[in-house]
């Protein structure tokens, strides 16, 4: 399958496939040289006019998700230029390699016209027990003890910023590291005890260097913060922050990095979520 950040080919319908999901994928639909613009397979669980996601249960028991991307109407948005379902398998595998846990890409697909991209697709096997970091915080986590929530907070909080600084450390940056794009599993038993995190959904992941290396950085960061103004305080965003700058960063350079933060959060109001009304039935 792709190893590159770059356009998969210049015409046609083109499928890549790791190892031997060619075979098992065939009975979606996605076959070589066949149109997948227009294939709905599974439950759909995210919807709209660019972007469908569906979950499928294959005959075998494995369960994937089939993401495809529609720019019919502006198909030279990514002339010549990798797709969004390309970028995601070469963020997935930049990811694993730096040993970050992140999604699986099963299999790719790119239709294009001279160059200009029309559709294309990606395919990524299921993370099992797994929920969104923004589900959680929503129905579970704020309706915890105070002394749960801390817990839970304090896991999740190390594990991201351990995560973000092997990302910069090497030069790749997510660029959509939203709360939705970050799974975690946790205990059935306590809602408190997460087990691990993994990160999904980077259609705009790239490596940065240089003087764009510090643009890359503010974007994450101020990505990451726009859901934690909904949950976390002030001192505990900050106690993120000085964690992932570590001792060697001074006063001076976090309270630049914190400007440009609020600058950019200024830039597009973010959406707070309301207080909970009542406690849930667990």
């Amino acid at each position: 399958m792709i190893k590159k950040r770059k356009a998969c080919h210049f015409h046609g319908i083109k499928l890549y496939f790791a190892g031997d999901w060619e075979e098992k994928l065939k009975e979606i639909g996605l076959v070589q040289g066949r149109r997948w613009d227009r294939l709905a397979p599974g439950e759909c669980v995210n919807e709209s006019r660019r972007v469908n996601t569906y979950r499928v249960i294959l005959k075998g028991g494995e369960t994937v998700f089939f993401k495809r991307y529609l720019y019919f109407d502006r198909p030279l948005k990514f002339f010549l230029k990798p797709g969004p379902a390309t970028v995601e398998v070469y963020s997935y595998r930049t990811m694993a390699a730096i040993g970050i846990p992140a999604a699986e890409a099963l299999a790719v697909g790119e239709m294009r016209i001279g160059g200009a991209l029309c559709s294309c697709f990606i395919v990524t096997r299921e993370i099992p027990r797994t929920l969104s970091l923004i589900d959680y915080a929503l129905n579970e986590w704020r309706y915890l003890p105070a002394a749960q929530r801390r817990r839970a907070a304090t896991f999740i909080a190390a594990h991201i910023c351990r995560d973000f600084q092997k990302m910069h450390r090497h030069n790749f940056f997510h660029f959509d590291p939203k709360w939705r794009n970050i799974l975690i599993r946790r205990d059935e038993t306590d809602k408190s005890t997460i087990q691990g995190l993994w990160w999904i959904d980077s259609p705009r992941g790239r490596v940065l260097s240089g003087r764009r290396h510090d643009y890359g950085m503010i974007y994450d960061l101020t990505n990451l913060g726009r859901n934690a103004l909904s949950f976390l305080s002030r001192s505990q965003r900050l106690r993120f922050l000085y964690a992932y700058c570590g001792p060697q960063t001074g006063r001076r350079e976090i309270r630049r990095i914190v400007k440009e933060i609020n600058r950019r959060l200024q830039r597009k109001p973010v959406r707070l979520y309301p207080k909970p009304q009542r406690q849930p039935n667990f």
